[in-house]
Formats: C-alpha cells, sequence, structure tokens
C-alpha cells in the first residue's frame, strides 16, 4: 500500500512538472546568403494600412531574418505585440499576428532566463514564437518562412491547460 501511494505520488510529480520540448536550432534553417542592398519599399495591402508607419519604419531596418527579410513590431497593450514579417528585395508584406506573454505562473516554475517573445536570425529561416498567438493556446511555436507563401508552422507545445 505504501509503494502504491509513493509511486502514484512520485508520477504525479514526474507529470506536473512538464519541461520544454528540444526545440530546432537555428543552424537546422540555414540561408545561402544575406541581402545587402537596399531595401524596398513595402507593398501594402488595404488591411495593413492602418499600422503603415510602424511597417514603413520597420522595413528600413537591415536584413533581421532569413536571410532578406526584417520583422516590424509594434505593442498592442501590457505584455503584448505584434508583427509583420516585410521581404526587402520584393516589398511583399507578410501578415504576422499579436503574441501576448507566456502566464507568469509558468515562467515562475520553469528554470532560466524568461524566453524572448519572438526569436529570429538574419542567417536563419526560423523564427521561434515564445506566447500566446493571437491571444491563445499559449505554448512555444517555431515556424520557417517560405518564399512567397509566408510562415508554416513545424512544431508546437502547448502549456497545460491549467495555465
Amino acid at each position: 500500500m505504501i509503494r502504491t501511494s509513493l509511486l502514484a505520488l512520485f508520477c504525479s510529480v514526474v507529470l506536473s512538472a512538464q519541461s520544454i520540448p528540444s526545440r530546432p536550432s537555428f543552424d537546422n534553417y540555414p540561408v545561402k546568403q544575406i541581402y545587402k542592398g537596399a531595401p524596398v519599399r513595402p507593398k501594402l495591402n488595404h488591411d495593413q494600412e492602418m499600422y503603415r508607419t510602424v511597417i514603413r519604419q520597420g522595413a528600413k531596418a537591415e536584413v533581421q531574418f532569413a536571410g532578406h527579410y526584417t520583422v516590424p513590431q509594434a505593442g498592442c497593450g501590457a505584455g503584448c505585440s505584434g508583427f509583420y514579417i516585410v521581404d526587402s528585395i520584393t516589398g511583399k508584406v507578410y501578415d504576422g499576428f499579436s503574441i501576448l506573454d507566456l502566464p507568469p505562473q509558468w515562467l515562475e516554475k520553469q528554470s532560466g532566463d524568461q524566453p524572448l517573445r519572438i526569436q529570429f536570425v538574419p542567417s536563419s529561416r526560423l523564427l521561434k514564437i515564445n506566447g500566446c498567438p493571437n491571444e491563445k493556446e499559449c505554448g512555444y511555436y517555431d515556424y520557417v518562412v517560405v518564399d512567397g507563401i509566408g510562415l508554416k508552422l513545424v512544431q508546437k507545445w502547448l502549456l497545460p491547460k491549467k495555465f
């Protein structure tokens, strides 16, 4: 009886301390070269016009992501930001989405530093989201950008529903 109780206690502790699975590395999705030319003016659609200043200013930056993209970001409230992806060569603008921070209760139970809400580098097609896209389904999301299409989900790991 005591062994059964101890085994049940051990299993509940292990299951409640879920760890984040291994995630792809930026090195897993390299680009061949990084664009060094002047960025093309963004080509905005009707819906993007509302954020034209953020998008246009962000698009003037040096390449930030996947060899020829910038990632303009704007706040959408406390603990929230939204983003777009702009092709510096063609001017095409891809819609991103809003990202809410991961729940503080979850982060307190994790070791290490709090991850950035959105992570990307110029030399990789991988974009990592650590939060709650569109304020739903909090977790860790890994995307790759596909030229001409936008973001494609590679993997996701959702937080347990109790958070």
